[in-house]
């Protein structure tokens, strides 16, 4: 790499720190899942217990615990507070974008890396997970740990019998392989069987498409031995110390998403297809341009592509099927789809060809929907909290609008910039209105909706701590308010 590409990569890393870390304690923790996990870490650092998950006194056995650990590591080297829940998924956000640079480099270019990472950064949905205290941004790192590496040592093994150097080599392709493998073991840890499986199926269709399908047996029992060592190592402690029966509701719990929706979160059988092109925006429109065939890219992605067609539709068809709609269950798709994205303008600028105009038309419609509907968003749901409460105080910031229009002329200018054939500077301005999107959303809309949601539960739960107290909630339940009681807080024990 020469000082450009230093700067440039520290640019894009740099941007990372500047879209994801900043304000992450602007907004209140948000019921259900930000509260639950926040608090099972709280419940791990105050019990010293790190072993067994416990919320209220009661084992969790939705997630195993890998997540809770970061979490706790979090609080011990900064506090319990919002910043410090939100941190691990922040830093995974930073470092997954680092990851992505990295594959496309070695793989195709630099610039390839640089427009990857970007693509991925700044797109509607990626970003806003990244910075919530959820576990799946998390999880979707040590996924694409696991299959870029698996990747790499599919690379390397081939290279074994072409190269002069084919001991290295050999070293090598293990030394990424045990890599995959661990990986792929850290994210069942972090949240489930998904996390070893997606990467499999991800190999096994580049390898079904390609000339070498054979994996020695022994590499496949290597990994397959490693993974699960380190993916049932605390499973098997547990169920040693405290029997089956996390195991047991760990089960039936991921039985129940498959088969019922939990908590009322229903949709359609297209909605994660839906999420995926939404999630993506602005960027979708890359993916409109084509070519959509992998072979007819460049020989050097035809591999990755491939790779990554079949992590899209695996996930898709798979969370498709499960009952349970949200969003963040398949945004591990971004990172392939973002690929797409980025082969797509690589692929343009390499051969110096024009966008169409339908494109550049496309780009700035998408890019406006997003600052209107930024815009918009608050006056509709202000409508329907007036007619649950009338009396309520919905004010929505000035800064809302600001952020707004700030982020409409940037996307307009940088859609018509790129359709006037100046695509770098059309790229820098598009990144920058999602990083008003990003910032926006976390410091101004999201502490409004709560307001709402949960604010007047929080004050309910601060006025009983005031007086001392106790909080006796009928037929709601508010994971915000068993987190901000008394008695967890201050000294551990179970709240009244």
């Amino acid at each position: 790499m020469n000082a450009s590409q230093h700067f440039q990569l520290f640019g894009l890393l740099g941007l990372a720190v500047v879209m994801l870390f900043p304000g992450l304690d602007a907004a209140k923790l948000i019921d259900w899942d930000e509260n639950i996990y926040a608090e099972a870490s709280r419940q791990m650092v105050l019990r010293d217990d790190y072993l067994n998950i416990v919320i209220n006194g009661h084992p969790f056995a939705e997630k195993p615990p890998f997540f809770f650990w970061l979490q706790s590591l979090s609080y011990h080297l900064f506090g319990i507070s919002e910043f410090s829940a939100r941190l691990p998924s922040a830093t995974a956000g930073l470092l997954l974008t680092g990851w992505l640079y990295l594959v496309g480099r070695r793989t195709r270019s630099h610039r390839f890396g640089m427009l990857w990472g970007l693509i991925y950064l700044s797109a509607a949905l990626p970003g806003i997970f990244a910075r919530s205290g959820v576990i799946d941004h998390t999880f979707n790192l040590f996924i694409a740990l696991g299959t870029f590496l698996l990747f790499f040592y599919e690379k390397e093994f081939r290279e074994c019998g072409r190269s002069s150097k084919a001991s290295h080599t050999r070293n090598l392709s293990w030394l990424w392989l045990s890599l995959a493998s661990l990986f792929m073991g850290l994210a069942v840890l972090t949240k489930g069987p998904v996390g070893g499986v997606i990467p499999l199926v991800a190999f096994a269709s580049f390898k079904f498409l390609s000339e070498a399908r054979r994996v020695p047996l022994h590499h496949f029992l290597y990994c397959g031995m490693l993974s699960l060592t380190v993916a049932c190592s605390w499973y098997l402690a547990n169920w040693m110390i405290y029997g089956s029966k996390f195991l047991a509701e760990f089960i039936e719990f991921q039985l129940k998403l498959l088969n019922q929706p939990l908590e009322g979160h229903t949709g359609p059988f297209f909605y994660h297809w839906a999420m995926a092109l939404f999630g993506l925006l602005p960027w979708t429109a890359l993916l409109i341009i084509g070519p959509f065939r992998p072979s007819h890219h460049d020989p050097e992605l035809v591999p990755l592509l491939r790779l990554g067609l079949g992590w899209v539709l695996f996930a898709l068809v798979l969370f498709s099927f499960v009952s349970t709609k949200l969003p963040h269950y398949s945004a591990s798709v971004y990172i392939p789809l973002s690929m797409w994205a980025a082969a797509m303008l690589d692929r343009r600028l390499s051969e110096k060809r024009m966008f169409p105009r339908r494109f550049a038309l496309l780009l700035g419609v998408s890019g406006m929907l997003l600052a209107v509907g930024f815009m918009a968003f608050p006056h509709i749901a202000g409508k329907e909290v007036l007619l649950v409460d009338p009396d309520f105080p919905w004010e929505i910031p000035d800064a809302i609008y600001w952020t707004g229009s700030a982020m409409l002329l940037l996307v307009l200018t940088g859609s018509v910039t790129w359709g006037y054939g100046r695509v770098r500077t059309g790229v820098v301005l598009i990144v920058l209105s999602m990083v008003c999107w990003t910032q926006g959303l976390w410091r101004f809309q999201v502490p409004l909706g709560l307001s709402f949601l949960q604010g007047p539960v929080l004050e309910m739960v601060e006025e009983a701590k005031r007086k001392q107290q106790a909080v006796v909630l009928y037929r709601y339940v508010s994971f915000a308010a068993l987190r901000t009681c008394t008695s967890p807080w201050n000294n551990g024990s179970r709240p009244s």
